[in-house]
């Protein structure tokens, strides 16, 4: 193969794998109705200043150490979400975590949001329960890379691939 060809290949190659990754982000596309009023649900967080990695999972996940964040859930997953463990979310639960670079993003309230749906139930605990968006226009769908974080909320806090329960806040709200 020639240069030029070989050249050719490589930017076809990654035109296309630029189009797919930002096929689930469209710029052009409503929010999706299922997460669309996510601010009128109940806030989590209410009463705290939502920033650190109390769990020292995040990395630079969900704007890292340093970052900010709320989490709204929907009235399918609030009983779930804030009673005690074990935390088994029923089909049709949405919990939006809403996520800020700084305080001043926080405060300003400028920031994107990451959403986690439990789309089926097949008497398990298990990845393919869940699919998950990223941004208001995400299109949402199954992420190895969101399951394989969220496993940890399972054997962590007994949860069915969710952090941010009662327990979770409870328990790191002392520290």
């Amino acid at each position: 193969m020639t240069r030029s060809a070989l050249k050719t290949v490589v930017i076809a190659g990654l035109a296309g794998a630029f189009l797919t990754g930002c096929a689930s982000i469209n710029p052009f596309a409503k929010p999706d109705p299922r997460w669309a009023d996510f601010k009128t649900w109940t806030k989590v967080t209410e009463g705290t200043e939502p920033t650190g990695d109390p769990s020292k999972l995040l990395g630079v996940v969900h704007k890292g150490e340093n970052g900010y964040r709320d989490v709204y859930v929907n009235d399918i997953a609030k009983e779930a979400l804030l009673g005690p463990a074990p935390n088994d979310f029923p089909v049709g639960s949405v919990i939006v975590k809403h996520q800020f670079d700084d305080k001043a993003a926080w405060e300003a309230g400028k920031g994107d949001v990451t959403v986690s749906i439990k789309s089926a139930d097949d008497g398990t605990r298990n990845a393919d329960n869940w699919i998950w968006a990223a941004g208001m226009n995400g299109k949402a769908g199954a992420s190895q890379f969101c399951s394989g974080c969220h496993t940890a909320a399972l054997s962590l806090y007994n949860s069915d691939y969710v952090f941010t329960t009662a327990d979770f806040l409870k328990k790191h709200s002392a520290q």
